[in-house]
């Protein structure tokens, strides 16, 4: 069994004179001390339960490429004006169009851990990540919040809802991802940063977002104004998270609460319904979009290689049969729809090249209704499933770099098509950046290399007790090695 990490002793990648090598830095050669960091109690942090295996993973020259593009998106694009209640968060969505944006808070999820590998791989000082961090921190202290839970977006210069108040919901799914993110910094940087990210942690109340007749969390919450034909109930919650989706990182962090009368048990997860499904492979737990973020986004954060739940369930394999059907999808259509095939694959959410973004992307099994067919090919959707399926996901990633349109400022842009607004033999090109999608790809790009985002996510003694508290078992086996795929 490979030994379990440590948060203390933490993996560097370094660009050596002929070639890519993986280097362990020792104490003295670090910026900075783990060792020498101790938790809140003063004691030293124990082996988590549900540990990390170190596998890594030398990127490719491509890859250290591509990595370095998303973390300049995000360290390059955010609320630089001291005087705004937004000041040091993240305000990276649709970057290249030209009209208002707002920031999205689970957008600042992905913006913590791209900081922290930034610092790890040496492109940025401990100190200036560390202050970066601080300074998002203590403007989410300050923003508007519902029991701990925030607006979906954000306007940049006033801290309320973006958009129009109307229409943006307050997110416990974008709460969560925004939390599991900071986590992920507080386990790094400790000390003040853990301070602050404990704080938001303390206050969020999941309890308050359960609807305790169906154990399912409420999907969202309209606490002002009600959009027309939207159906609430008195306190403006709609809809559910009732089937499986991307919110499994919910499940474990509200299990593993910080305040205990604001913490879940068990029965939410066991009452997530799990729909079963297959596209010319093994049966798996499908989404009803089929959109492959489903499938990656909790797995950004929380390591399931060597974990089944109580009724053993692997989701990592489950994740990796979604790949191998996304994959499969695209060869089949590739007979009636251009640009589709055994390296362009992956649909996904993302910007449409005839009514901006579209949530509508997606393999098969899925709802064929739902499922929209014109070509667009998300990168993020390839390249998020790396873990899962290394070979099929590089092979994808290094066709869609033979694409000249497709790469820009920083790295691969959000979609393209070769099947609608294609001119000339040469694609149509999303020239624009999604914070949440570029996420996808810094993170798992950085899990397979070094497994850095899920080892300090994993230090975390709340996470740890979340995944306990839901009836997760520790399981190692070898054929969860990604070697191996």
């Amino acid at each position: 069994m490979k030994e379990p990490f440590d948060c203390r002793h933490l993996w560097r990648v370094s660009l050596v004179v002929g070639g890519l090598a993986l280097s362990a830095y020792s104490d003295e050669n670090t910026l900075f001390s783990w060792a020498a960091r101790v938790d809140a109690a003063g004691s030293e942090q124990t082996e988590p339960e549900f540990p990390v295996a170190i596998d890594p993973h030398p990127p490719t020259g491509g890859m250290e490429e591509e990595l370095r593009g998303c973390f300049d998106f995000f360290w390059n694009e955010w609320v630089r004006d001291e005087s705004l209640p937004t000041y040091g968060l993240n305000a990276g969505d649709y970057v290249g169009l030209r009209r208002y944006v707002p920031l999205a808070i689970e957008s600042q999820g992905f913006y913590f851990p791209v900081i922290v590998l930034g610092v790890e791989r040496g492109w940025i000082e401990y100190e200036a990540g560390r202050q970066r961090v601080l300074a998002a921190l203590d403007s989410l202290l300050q923003l508007p919040h519902f029991h701990g839970f925030y607006y979906h977006f954000i306007d940049l210069k006033t801290g309320g809802p973006g958009w129009r108040s109307k229409n943006v919901e307050v997110s416990n799914m974008s709460t969560a991802t925004m939390i599991a993110g900071a986590i992920v910094a507080a386990e790094y940087f400790g000390g003040d940063v853990r301070d602050r990210v404990d704080r938001l942690y303390r206050r969020i109340d999941w309890n308050w977002f359960l609807d305790t007749k169906q154990q399912h969390f409420f999907l969202a919450c309209h606490p002002e104004q009600v959009p027309e034909g939207k159906r609430v109930d008195e306190r403006g919650m709609f809809g559910h998270w009732a089937a499986y989706s991307e919110h499994l990182i919910m499940y474990v962090l509200a299990a593993g609460a910080q305040e205990e009368k604001h913490a879940i048990d068990s029965r939410p997860y066991a009452a997530m319904q799990t729909p079963v499904g297959s596209y010319k492979g093994k049966p798996f737990i499908y989404c009803r979009t089929g959109s492959a973020f489903v499938y990656q986004w909790s797995h950004c954060f929380l390591d399931f290689r060597n974990m089944v739940d109580h009724k053993g369930f692997d989701w990592f394999e489950n994740s990796r049969q979604a790949s191998l059907a996304a994959r499969r999808f695209a060869m089949d259509s590739s007979e009636t729809i251009k640009g589709l095939g055994e390296n362009s694959w992956g649909m996904s959410a993302c910007m449409s090249p005839t009514d901006g973004y579209s949530g509508h992307y997606g393999s098969m099994p899925a709802d064929r209704d739902f499922l929209r067919m014109d070509g667009t090919v998300a990168p993020y959707g390839a390249l998020g499933f790396l873990v899962f399926t290394p070979k099929q996901s590089l092979a994808a990633f290094e066709y869609m770099r033979t694409i000249p349109e497709l790469t820009g400022t920083y790295g691969l842009y959000d979609a393209y098509s070769f099947q609608t607004k294609a001119q000339n033999g040469r694609p149509w090109v999303a020239k624009s950046y999604l914070a949440i999608d570029k996420g996808i790809v810094a993170l798992m790009f950085e899990n397979y290399a070094t497994q850095l985002i899920w080892k300090c996510l994993h230090q975390n003694a709340h996470v740890q007790r979340g995944l306990a508290r839901l009836g997760f078992q520790y399981s190692p086996r070898s054929a969860h090695s990604t070697e191996k795929k």
